[in-house]
C-alpha cells in the first residue's frame, strides 16, 4: 500500500479547467459595474463598492435539487443610455428542463433584471425564480422593508446568524450606504429574505415564493414565470465625495493581488484534533499519525432489517482506526437508541464520541435523550456524548431549544454547496466557517463543538420532501490541489478555542483522501501533515493576503507554515518570521503537484534574515519547513 504524494500528478483535465476558470464578461456602465459568470449575474457594484452579491434565476425541484444550468446565447448591447444583456438559460436535471430568458438593463441610476422561464414538461417545483443574494458585510445594516399593501417594516440585517427568515412579505428593500441611497423593488410574485449563513454560504438571499405557501407544486408542461428586480441608487453627496469613500472602503474586488505582505505573530491558537470519515473502505488509508478518530456515519437502509450492516461497518473502522492508533467518532442515524447502543456496545469502549440522530428530523431528540444517555454509560461508554445535528448548521440554529442543554459537546456538519456549485461560491463559504462555528460556541453556552463531516458537496439530502436518501455524489474537485488549499483556509477558519474537532471527507475514493491503492490525494497529504501537529502552537499572521491562506505552526523542529492559493493566478507572499528566527535554509513540499511550479521560498539574503519571498503558483497548496535558526539581535 502506498502513501506516496501525488507529485507529478496529471494537468487538470477540461472540465476541470473550465470549472476553476468559467468566462467572465465584464459588464460596466456609468457608475455600475458587475460580472457575468456562467448563469450569474455577480458583484453588483456602483462606483467601486458591491452592493448585491449576485442575481440569478433558480428552479428548484420537490426534493430542493437544483438542476444544471447551461447558458447559451449571450448578447451585449451598449448606447448611449447604457448597456442592456441579454443571455439564454436552460436547466436540465433531476428529471427537470426549464428554458429561460434573462436580460439586465442598465442606466446611469438603475439596473433592472428580468427572468421568463417556461416547462419542457411536468414535474414538481418548490420554487422558481430569481434569486438576490446580498453581501454578508450587510449585517447590522438598518434597512426598510416595504410590503404588497403599502405598509413598512423597519428592520435590520442580522449580527448573529438568524435561524428563521429576518424579512418577510416584501415588496421593495430600502437603505442607504457610503452616501447613496438604494432601493431594490420586486414584482411577480411575493419575496422574503433567509440568513444563507446558516449553510456557510457568504450571503443572505432574498427569493420567490414565500416558504409560507404549500410545497411543492405541480408544473405543467409550457407553464411560465415572469418576474424581475429593478436597483435604483440616488446619491446623497457629490458623486466624487461618494465614489472616494466607496474605492477607501471597498477597493477593487475584481483583481488578485500579485504580490501581498504577512507578517508572523505570537500565538493564535492550537491545531484541533483532526478527524477522517471512515466511509464504505477505511481500510485502504495509509496510516496517519495523530488522527483523532474515525468517524462512522451509521444509517438505516431503507427496506433493511433495523442496523442489519452496522456491524460490518463498524468492524472495518475500529480495524483502521488501530492502525491510526485513533479512536472511533460514531454517529448512529435512529429512532432508537437504547436498541441502538445494544448492536454498539462491543465497539463504544473504542469510542472517543458518539451521537445519536433521528432520521426524520437529523437532529438529537431530547425525548430519547435521557435513555440514550443512560443506556451509552451502562454499556461502558466514556467519552463525549454529542448532540446536536448530522445536517447542516442550520438545523442546529433552529433547534437548539430542543437540544439537551446537558450533553458533553454540540457537532454539525458543513458543506459550501447547498445552494451553489460554483468555485467562488466554495471560496467564500470559508469565512463563514468561522461565523458559524462562534455561533454554534455561542448557542451551545461554550460547551466544546465538533465541526464535521465537512465535505465539498452534501452527503445526504436533509430537506427532500420525498424522503428519499439519495447516497451523495462525488465532486470532480475531490482529487484537486484545489480541495488541498480549500481544506487548509477551512482548517484555519476553525482553529479557535472551543474548536475541539474537525472531520474531513471519507477515507476513499470518491468522496474520499486517497484512492483504492491508498495512494492519497493532495488534501490528504494535507491532513497527515496537520494531523502529526495535532495541539500544536498556531501563530497569527498579519497580512493583506486576499485568496492566500498562511497556517504557521511552531513543530519541535522549528516554524512550519502551510500555504494555499485559492486564485487562477500565481501569487508571492512577503513573509517575515517573528524576531530571532531565521528565514535561510527553508524547504518546501506541495501537495499534488511538482513543488517548483507550485511552492517556492527564497531567503531574503540582501537584508533581514528573518524574512523572504514564498511564491504560490494557482490553486496550489503545500508547506515550507524552517529550521530552528536563531539569528543574532541587531545592535
Amino acid at each position: 500500500m502506498s502513501s506516496q504524494p501525488l507529485t507529478g500528478q496529471p494537468e487538470q483535465s477540461p472540465s476541470v479547467q473550465a470549472c476553476l476558470a468559467p468566462p467572465v464578461q465584464v459588464l460596466s456602465a456609468g457608475p455600475w459595474t458587475a460580472r457575468l459568470v456562467g448563469d450569474e449575474l455577480g458583484h453588483v457594484s456602483y462606483a467601486g463598492r458591491e452592493v448585491l452579491r449576485a442575481v440569478k434565476a433558480v428552479v428548484r425541484d420537490h426534493d430542493w435539487r437544483t438542476p444544471e444550468a447551461s447558458v447559451r446565447d449571450v448578447e451585449v448591447k451598449r448606447d448611449n443610455d447604457g448597456l442592456g444583456a441579454r443571455w439564454t438559460v436552460a436547466f436540465a436535471g433531476h428529471s427537470v428542463e426549464y428554458d429561460g430568458v434573462l436580460t439586465a438593463e442598465f442606466t446611469p441610476a438603475t439596473v433592472e433584471i428580468s427572468f421568463e422561464g417556461a416547462a419542457a414538461h411536468a414535474f414538481r417545483r418548490n420554487r422558481i425564480g430569481l434569486v438576490v443574494l446580498h453581501p454578508p458585510a450587510e449585517a447590522g445594516r438598518e434597512i426598510t422593508v416595504e410590503h404588497p399593501d403599502g405598509g413598512t417594516t423597519a428592520a435590520q440585517f442580522p449580527r448573529d446568524i438568524s435561524p428563521h427568515q429576518p424579512f418577510t412579505d416584501i415588496a421593495a428593500l430600502e437603505w442607504a450606504d457610503a452616501g447613496t441611497a438604494f432601493r431594490l423593488s420586486f414584482t411577480g410574485d411575493v419575496f422574503e429574505t433567509e440568513d444563507q449563513r446558516n449553510w456557510t454560504d457568504a450571503s443572505f438571499k432574498t427569493y420567490s415564493t414565500p416558504l409560507s405557501l404549500p410545497f411543492p407544486v405541480d408544473v405543467a408542461a409550457g407553464d411560465s414565470v415572469r418576474q424581475s428586480v429593478l436597483l435604483e441608487a440616488a446619491t446623497l453627496e457629490p458623486q466624487e465625495a461618494v465614489e472616494a469613500a466607496a474605492v477607501a472602503a471597498h477597493g477593487d474586488t475584481f483583481n488578485v493581488p500579485t504580490v501581498v505582505s504577512a507578517r508572523i505573530g505570537r500565538e493564535a491558537g492550537r491545531v484541533p484534533a483532526l478527524a477522517v470519515g471512515a466511509g464504505s473502505q477505511p481500510g485502504v488509508l495509509p496510516a496517519i499519525p495523530g488522527l483523532d478518530a474515525l468517524v462512522v456515519d451509521l444509517v438505516e437502509g431503507q427496506g433493511e432489517a433495523a442496523r442489519s450492516h452496522w456491524a460490518g461497518q463498524l468492524e472495518a473502522a475500529a480495524a483502521a482506526a488501530t492502525i491510526h492508533r485513533a479512536g472511533l467518532d460514531i454517529r448512529a442515524v435512529t429512532a432508537d437508541p437504547v436498541g441502538a447502543v445494544a448492536d454498539l456496545a462491543a465497539y463504544l469502549p473504542q469510542a472517543k464520541r458518539l451521537a445519536v440522530f433521528h432520521p426524520a428530523s437529523h437532529v438529537t431528540e431530547p425525548d430519547t435523550w435521557p435513555e440514550l444517555k443512560e443506556s451509552a454509560r451502562a454499556a461502558g461508554f466514556s467519552g463525549s456524548l454529542l448532540a446536536g445535528t448530522r445536517a447542516h448548521f442550520t438545523e442546529l440554529n433552529r433547534e437548539i431549544g430542543r437540544t439537551p442543554s446537558d450533553s458533553d459537546a454540540v457537532t454539525f456538519s458543513i458543506t459550501p454547496q447547498m445552494h451553489s456549485t460554483s468555485p467562488a461560491h466554495i471560496i467564500d463559504s470559508v469565512p463563514m466557517q468561522r461565523l458559524v462555528a462562534r455561533n454554534a460556541l455561542r448557542l451551545g453556552g461554550g460547551r466544546p463543538v465538533h465541526v464535521g463531516p465537512v465535505t465539498l458537496l452534501p452527503r445526504f439530502n436533509a430537506v427532500a420532501t420525498s424522503g428519499a436518501d439519495i447516497e451523495a455524489e462525488a465532486d470532480e474537485l475531490q482529487g484537486e490541489p484545489f480541495t488541498a488549499a480549500w481544506t487548509l483556509a477551512s482548517i484555519n477558519a476553525l482553529t479557535m478555542d472551543g474548536v475541539a474537532s474537525v472531520s474531513y471527507f471519507e477515507a476513499s475514493d470518491p468522496r474520499g483522501i486517497c484512492d483504492a491503492g491508498g495512494r492519497l490525494n493532495p488534501a490528504g497529504e494535507l491532513l497527515r501533515e496537520l494531523a502529526g501537529l495535532r495541539d500544536s502552537v498556531v501563530m497569527s499572521v498579519h497580512t493583506d493576503a486576499g485568496p492566500v491562506t498562511l497556517y504557521p505552526v511552531l513543530a519541535t523542529a522549528g516554524i512550519v507554515i502551510f500555504a494555499g492559493n485559492l486564485s487562477g493566478s500565481a501569487i508571492a507572499a512577503d513573509v517575515r518570521l517573528p524576531d530571532g528566527m531565521g528565514a535561510a535554509g527553508a524547504t518546501c513540499a506541495a501537495f499534488g503537484q511538482a513543488t517548483s511550479a507550485a511552492v517556492g521560498f527564497n531567503a531574503n539574503n540582501d537584508g533581514d534574515p528573518a524574512a523572504g519571498r514564498l511564491t504560490l503558483g494557482p490553486w496550489s497548496a503545500g508547506v515550507v519547513r524552517f529550521p530552528d535558526t536563531k539569528v543574532p539581535a541587531p545592535n
